[in-house]
């Protein structure tokens, strides 16, 4: 090769077909000189790795083959070393692991290199780790260093060694993971249509306005759809609330579907319409769809998810869900007191804003408050958020004019406190990627929550969306729903109940049917003899869950024993299917939810 007397090129080792010695090299003269002695009266040639591209996130459960590049100058020279954390060396040569040590060694870099490893399924559920190692090594006068190294710290300001760049010493270090398959479940829940509530009847009735002691109008104690149990209505009737005051003077009244008696006194219980559906949070994995991921993979996943209702309510969808009516939740725990905001009206210190939690981690602006009667709910005042704080106070100003003075009044702000704030605490904990797992601090909300909320443990906090979901979870999902059919169909959702009367009706708006079933209030009623003259008329209310049982209808209709009735408007049963775009898989299993409040009602 060419060599030129200043110091540019590698050394010459062999000419015209003779090798130098060992340790030395062959100047432009013919002469040959020792490398040593060479170095240290001209130096060394400087060349320099400016990047090396290597996907770090998790490697697939089920293996794969990754490529690497390695750019930098012209005549560079690297070595590359991969190994794993049970002593196995991967061999570049024959793309295989052993224990016995090897590495791609000593390549020249002209301006880039690339190559591939191909990494072997997990054998089990260990969490496997590799160390990626890439040197810049020194060969006779070429002395490679990589570009400076470029520091990136996680929020723990421990140091995250995959995003940081570059490196001052001769080794540049990246650590990447093979893990156990995680599991994304895809099921349903209703945060705050599902928990039963309870009260107590105040005076006896033979009616359909029952009077109770609490506030009525309190959604945590009853709500219209709510179905009434007590002493005197049976779970079977089928009691449902249809108003809450309904003549607007009286926040204790209610009204039901039906007309029966109650006791005064007696325990009453509110059932709302998504009590005992499947599949629902932890409450039942009937129905959902589970799917095996590896970490860090992006995925589509087809999915079928049937919907259940409890016996006696249908289900009636008013919309098609989108990526909007997913959610996903964490649980927090409170500190034993509030942290009052600077000049909040706390109410004789009953109320308040800003709440101590145990842990802030990936909480956001706009995450929503658990809204469930009892039980994770049972001291939240919803609807609220995590909100930031703010207040403004109107300032006068006199301002000086040409001729006189004047007042000019401005709007300033006053206090501010952000959503979510660590307070001066430390992030005790981050996950192998540097996302923050652990950390104390203050959540606000746009409501002010009864004191009682201090000290309550396991409350959701659940975030929407597609922006809410990677917030809170990591994992960033997007929902193509493709059809959505009663149980056993393929079917857009629609009628799916059919029954017989069970005797003749004579200008009658009670119908009695050989199974109520399927039936729910709301439900449009067809069929030959139905006078449809206006409208097809609606079912009011029905007698008792199942079986057979009367129900009312909005028009009175005249029928023979026998006809076959159909209902309209609802189901008890609904198959979601469609594909869930799944990007960056998290290192945990995570649990998504259907809200069903979102696009379902039941009856």
């Amino acid at each position: 090769m060419a060599y030129e007397y200043n110091n540019k090129e590698v050394f010459v080792k062999e000419k015209d077909g003779v090798k130098a010695p060992a340790g030395f090299h062959y100047m432009p003269n013919g002469k040959l000189m020792s490398d040593a002695d060479h170095v240290a009266v001209h130096g060394y040639t400087e060349r320099k790795i400016t990047s090396f591209d290597f996907e770090t996130r998790d490697v697939l459960n089920g293996g794969e083959t990754r490529r690497f590049s390695v750019q930098g100058d012209n005549g560079a020279v690297f070595s590359l070393e991969i190994y794993d954390n049970t002593g196995k060396y991967y061999n570049f040569y024959t793309n295989t692991w052993s224990t016995t040590k090897a590495m791609l060694s000593k390549k020249n870099l002209g301006g880039a290199y690339t190559g591939s490893i191909k990494f072997d399924a997990l054998p089990d559920s260990s969490l496997k780790t590799y160390t990626v190692n890439l040197y810049a090594e020194t060969v006779y006068n070429i002395k490679t260093s990589h570009a400076s190294y470029a520091e990136v710290r996680n929020a723990d300001n421990s140091i995250n060694i995959n995003k940081s760049t570059g490196s001052d010493s001769t080794v540049l270090t990246k650590i990447i993971y093979q893990d156990a398959l995680k599991t994304l479940k895809l099921s349903c829940i209703a945060p705050s249509l599902y928990n039963t509530s309870a009260g107590t009847i105040d005076g006896a009735t033979s009616d359909t306005k029952p009077t109770i002691d609490q506030d009525a109008t309190n959604p945590k104690i009853c709500q219209v759809g709510d179905k009434i149990t007590t002493t005197g209505i049976a779970s079977s009737i089928h009691a449902l609330i249809t108003k809450i005051n309904p003549d607007g003077n009286n926040v204790n009244e209610i009204q039901m579907s039906v007309t029966d008696t109650t006791t005064d006194g007696a325990a009453v219980t509110f059932t709302p319409p998504f009590n005992g559906m499947t599949p629902h949070d932890d409450d039942s994995d009937s129905g959902v769809n589970s799917a095996a991921i590896s970490s860090g993979n992006d995925t589509v996943i087809p999915f079928s998810v049937t919907i259940t209702a409890l016996a006696g309510r249908n289900f009636s969808v008013f919309k098609v869900p989108t990526t909007d009516d997913l959610c996903a939740y964490a649980t927090v725990t409170f500190e034993s007191a509030a942290l009052a905001v600077e000049g909040e009206d706390t109410s004789s210190a009953s109320l308040f804003y800003r709440w101590p939690i145990t842990n802030i981690a990936n909480l956001k602006q706009g995450m929503k408050l658990d809204p469930a009667r009892t039980g994770t709910g049972i001291n939240t005042t919803t609807p609220a958020s995590i909100s930031n704080y703010a207040t403004t106070v109107t300032q006068q100003v006199l301002k000086e004019g040409e001729y006189d003075n004047y007042i000019n009044s401005t709007t300033v702000d006053d206090v501010l406190v952000p959503a979510v704030d660590a307070y001066g605490n430390d992030i005790t904990a981050v996950d192998r990627n540097g996302r923050i797992t652990a950390q104390a601090g203050n959540i606000v909300f746009n409501v002010q929550q009864l004191d009682a909320l201090k000290s309550d443990s396991g409350v959701r906090i659940f975030a929407h969306g597609q922006k809410g979901i990677e917030e809170l979870t990591g994992v960033n999902v997007k929902l193509n729903v493709t059809s959505m059919a009663y149980s056993g169909s393929i079917d857009p959702v629609r009628a799916a109940a059919s029954t017989t009367t069970s005797g003749a009706v004579s200008s009658s708006t009670t119908i009695g049917l050989a199974d109520v079933g399927g039936v729910s209030q709301g439900m449009t009623v067809s069929g030959v003899g139905i006078n449809a003259a206006v409208a097809n008329p609606t079912v009011v209310s029905k007698s008792t869950n199942d079986g057979a049982g009367n129900i009312i209808v909005s028009a009175a209709q005249t029928l023979e024993s026998g006809q076959t009735l159909f209902f309209n408007g609802g189901t008890d049963s609904i198959t979601i299917r469609g594909t869930l775009e799944v990007s960056n898989m998290a290192i945990n299993d995570v649990d998504i939810f259907f809200d069903v409040e979102r696009f379902l009602t039941a009856v």
